[in-house]
């Protein structure tokens, strides 16, 4: 296939993607129940109030909720490729979307992010081990504590380390990003004391997400160890672990590569259960408030986002396929 082709084609296919997406988080947004200017009017902006229902009439012009859906539509697509995604209406009044989402964004990609690379790292090695020994009792004990932690909720998993490393035995602070009321640090004693923070919420992720790789790896392990080219590498006198990195780790990593693509695109949408528990200051949490403040701008920006990012990994990871399998480069 050439390069330039495939490269072309996925472009416009990322593009078209984007589109469709970004049209059907508008239309979401406007069928959804409820009035942002309830939460903003007392009593629902009832005749109770002197002026109420000329006041939300003014709110709703300013905006532009009493226009028509087509209209909105243009008037949002055009903002969208100017790069003003909208203004929060009732959480932060009058403050545009990505001054409140990227204060919160760093914090959840440095959170997220050091957690997924953490869980990929210990789900391959993980799911290594249960793949090469699949059936025996190393491979039963991995799969059933792996699955433990993938079926327990994160909220339950946080409260228990919450209790036991940081009430019980205090090696964690219980909640937050940092220790407050502390200015005169460095940048690096800062930057150490913000991961020390986020411990409890990284190995509560880890824990809950690991299974996703270590399960991937050894149920792709599983379908390529019986091939006959396994069975020729042994027969060749390779020990095992020539056998498992030259022959079948290649061979089986293009399902966790799909599987890294999900997670990475996942990673700016933040965990809302984890950070909320921890309260940790990121995307997961403004999601959350966004969503019982009914801002609908802000919510709409923050569900892009997070379709953009797992847009994009997958286009990434496509286009690995082309350097990992040569069968795609045949094609």
């Amino acid at each position: 296939m050439n390069l330039r082709r495939f490269l072309v084609k996925k472009a416009i296919y990322v593009v078209l993607t984007v589109f469709f997406i970004a049209s059907l988080n508008f239309f979401i947004f406007q069928v959804l129940p409820g009035d942002p200017t309830r939460v903003l009017l007392p009593r629902g902006g009832t005749s109770n109030v002197t002026g109420a229902q000329e006041l939300r009439a003014s709110l709703l012009h300013q905006w532009g909720l009493d226009q028509p859906m087509t209209t909105r539509f243009v008037i949002y697509m055009g903002n969208l490729l100017q790069g003003n995604w909208g203004t929060s209406i009732t959480l932060y009044q009058g403050t545009p979307v990505w001054d409140v989402i990227l204060p919160r964004l760093a914090t959840t990609l440095l959170l997220v992010g050091i957690a997924t690379v953490l869980t990929m790292w210990l789900g391959l090695i993980l799911g290594r081990i249960s793949g090469w020994h699949r059936g025996k009792r190393t491979d039963v004990v991995i799969t059933l504590v792996s699955l433990f932690g993938y079926s327990m909720p994160a909220f339950w998993i946080s409260l228990v380390l919450i209790f036991y490393l940081a009430l019980v035995v205090p090696l964690f602070p219980v909640y937050g990003q940092g220790t407050t009321g502390i200015a005169t640090r460095d940048p690096l004693s800062l930057f150490v004391d913000e991961l020390y923070h986020m411990a409890l919420p990284v190995i509560a992720f880890v824990i809950n997400n690991v299974a996703w790789f270590s399960l991937t790896l050894r149920g792709s392990l599983t379908d390529v160890l019986p091939q006959d080219y396994m069975v020729t590498a042994a027969a060749k006198g390779l020990t095992e672990k020539q056998q498992l990195h030259w022959h079948a780790l290649p061979n089986a990593r293009l399902p966790v590569v799909t599987a890294a693509a999900l997670y990475f695109g996942w990673v700016v949408s933040g965990a809302i259960v984890v950070e909320y528990v921890f309260g940790i200051n990121g995307l997961g949490q403004l999601t959350w408030n966004a969503t019982v403040a009914l801002d609908y701008p802000l919510l709409s920006a923050i569900f892009l986002i997070a379709t953009l990012g797992v847009v994009v990994a997958n286009a990434v990871a496509d286009v690995m396929y082309m350097y990992l399998d040569p069968r795609v480069r045949e094609a």
